[in-house]
């Protein structure tokens, strides 16, 4: 398996640091508000990255964390006339309420931070007999000179390594606050320094360090967080510790929205909520898995379309296999050897996920073996006891990729009928008026008017829904656009 590391800037070959286990830590969410799509989309590549691992065989232990003490929960709080601590609980809530119906599972510890608090002390003050970190006027500082490797994962030039957290009790603007003494009303913990609540940086240091230990396998989070947190994170922990923080380093795009990075605080953004208004989970996941997870991914209707139709493709593919599997009445052909791109699926699915979880290889692939599938169906060459048998060895390892990837693991017929309804109401047409424009069709027909028929049959194209004679009579469909 070969890994990209942001810090060694290419691929690496995975070696765990203890077989058959893997520790992995994604910086979670600040609670203080609804989740968008860029956060959606970090959720997502963890957790599929996560179960590739338990498909793998490997043991996974993951921590994912909530940020439930920050600048913006405590002005959230203030606007709503509440405690920032009922604020954070409710987002923990409500963001986890979100993840969940984007079919993202809980991982094996979501610590918050107010949790923590105890460790981060116990932290700080270790960095501080270290000599890593100094105290002035109930403040606690990070002390980037002490720490010979600060700007070795963001690569940057000294002078463009400055902290933005503004203080006159600083030694350089390179260093970064531990420790803030809180302002009256608001979140605050007993230590040593004064009282107060701890900066954002060493939050995630002692969290690992409490869930996971020394050293992790895989650190995780978006690009965006290379400079300063994960910078920090590596100086904090390594100091700390004496030991490296992560042996791979992990980023995933940045998702633009009008070419400007989606985000709360420059009001850029589709809240996940509101996305699934519109589209499906699924179809939510296939716009996600089908890029690769570290290129930047840029939000725009064409690319939910584009995702909608794609995802009504393989259900509708799904159940053209039931409906195959429920014809089968003939003893399948003897020394039948199954098409390779059924009985190397798995294999495919490996070698792409074991190429730095190449989903979008993943996605492509699948698509090639849905068109022989169907190619398979709609051909006479075979009996249909066979078609069932190279069905149903397809649907093995099809099973265990969808169970990874969070994908095409609805009832087919209920999903297409639901994305139907969806469509429908959009485009502002019910079937039933469907179903009486076919039977007005059907009669201008036996009338011969094709003129009138023609007329209800376009009609009805105009409005996203085509016509199609068979022998078992008239058929329609959604046309996507």
């Amino acid at each position: 398996m070969k890994i990209y590391s942001s810090l060694t800037r290419k691929k690496e070959n995975f070696i765990p640091l203890v077989r058959g286990k893997v520790k992995m830590y994604a910086c979670g969410i600040t609670t203080y508000d609804d989740i968008h799509i860029g956060h959606a989309r970090q959720a997502i590549v963890y957790d599929v990255i996560r179960a590739y691992f338990e498909y793998a065989g490997y043991h996974v232990t993951y921590v994912r964390n909530f940020t439930d003490v920050d600048d913006k929960i405590i002005n959230r709080a203030k606007t709503e006339g509440k405690e920032s601590s009922q604020v954070g609980a409710r987002f923990v809530l409500e963001n986890s309420r979100d993840l969940e119906r984007l079919k993202v599972r809980k991982a094996t510890f979501e610590p918050r931070v107010t949790e923590c608090i105890g460790a981060i002390i116990t932290f700080i003050q270790g960095l501080i007999n270290k000599g890593f970190a100094y105290v002035k006027d109930g403040e606690v500082f990070f002390e980037v000179v002490k720490f010979v490797d600060y700007g070795k994962l963001s690569n940057r030039k000294k002078e463009d390594l400055i902290n933005s957290d503004e203080s006159p009790n600083k030694k350089s603007p390179n260093d970064f606050v531990l420790w803030k003494p809180s302002k009256i009303g608001e979140p605050s913990w007993n230590s040593p320094w004064s009282q107060g609540r701890p900066g954002w940086h060493i939050e995630c240091s002692a969290m690992v360090l409490k869930y996971l230990g020394e050293t992790i396998d895989i650190h995780g989070g978006g690009i965006d967080l290379i400079f300063p947190h994960h910078e920090n994170e590596i100086a904090q922990s390594e100091a700390f510790t004496g030991k490296k923080l992560a042996s791979y380093w992990l980023h995933n795009g940045l998702v633009m929205l009008n070419g400007v990075k989606m985000s709360k605080s420059l009001g850029n953004f589709m809240t996940v909520r509101g996305a699934l208004e519109i589209y499906f989970p699924d179809e939510l996941r296939y716009a996600i898995l089908a890029q690769n997870y570290g290129s930047q991914m840029d939000f725009s209707k064409d690319l939910f379309k584009n995702a909608r139709k794609r995802v009504y493709y393989f259900y509708q593919t799904l159940e053209r296999i039931q409906f195959t599997i429920g014809q089968a009445t003939e003893k399948p052909e003897e020394n039948i050897i199954v098409p390779s791109v059924i009985s190397n699926l798995e294999k495919k699915f490996a070698e792409a996920m074991e190429d730095n979880f190449n989903t979008a290889k993943v996605i492509a692939d699948l698509s090639n073996v849905f068109r022989e599938l169907n190619k398979m169906i709609d051909s006479s060459s075979f009996l249909p006891d066979t078609k069932v048998l190279f069905i149903k060895s397809f649907m093995k390892s099809f099973g265990r990729i969808s169970s990874v990837l969070r994908l095409f693991e609805e009832d087919p017929g209920k999903y297409l009928s639901n994305v139907r309804n969806r469509i429908l109401t959009e485009k502002g047409i019910t079937e039933e008026q469907i179903d009486a424009t076919i039977k007005e069709r059907s009669l201008a027909k036996l009338a011969k008017d094709w003129v009138t028929a023609d007329s209800l049959k376009n009609n009805l194209l105009i409005k996203g829904v085509s016509l199609k004679d068979s022998p078992d009579g008239v058929k329609w469909e959604i046309v996507f656009d």
